[in-house]
């Protein structure tokens, strides 16, 4: 029992003394959405530096549409564009050491299946930029890092997927029915031949 409770503890130890920054990711969520639909998207930024973070700017990818930011108090809001389209937010405001924003804004995803790159910039009061555009990378170190991982919104057709459901669903209702069928015909068949028989 002794042995079991040092163990547990020594996990426990390892598990606080994992690196800050492992948690400290800036992550656009929902991680899943359907395809061309009106979204709510909302960007987590938290500071567990010694400085404040006084900006963070997402990249718009190709495909997203129909951008626009939501509000928030104390923050600036600016878009950058291509001809109609929104390529980038920045929201510019404070965030102390200890502390984290909620970032939103609603878009259209793609019109197609697929995944959703959202890559952002993290800037400090010292001129820090962290930049949250690189591949995920299993068991990276990311502690005291100037770059992390981007996040990712998988895009569904849920619409077809409900389809090859109905689909399968009728198919094996069909194959019931024929079942059924055909063991009612053996039936009827050997009913007719026991009285033909018997007569």
């Amino acid at each position: 029992m002794k042995k079991i409770m040092v163990l547990l503890g020594a996990m426990t130890a390892g598990v606080m003394v994992m690196p800050v920054a492992a948690f400290a990711h800036v992550v656009v969520t929902p991680t899943q959405a359907t395809i061309g639909e009106r979204t709510a998207f909302s960007v987590s930024v938290p500071n567990e530096r010694d400085d404040s973070v006084t900006s963070i700017k997402l990249a718009i990818p190709k495909g997203v549409s129909e951008v626009m930011p939501t509000v928030i108090g104390g923050w600036e809001i600016t878009t950058e564009k291509d001809r109609d389209d929104v390529t980038s937010i920045t929201w510019t405001g404070v965030i102390p050491t200890g502390q984290r924003a909620d970032l939103g804004f609603k878009a259209q995803t793609p019109a197609g299946a697929g995944e959703i790159t959202w890559k952002a910039y993290q800037t400090y009061a010292d001129g820090t930029v962290v930049r949250w555009d690189q591949a995920p990378v299993e068991h990276a170190d990311e502690e005291e890092s100037t770059a992390g991982p981007y996040s990712v919104t998988r895009v569904q057709d849920d619409l077809a997927e409900e389809d090859t459901g109905a689909v399968a669903t009728d198919t094996n209702n069909a194959t019931l029915a024929l079942v059924i069928s055909g063991i009612a015909l053996v039936f009827s068949i050997l009913s007719l031949l026991w009285r033909r028989r018997k007569e």
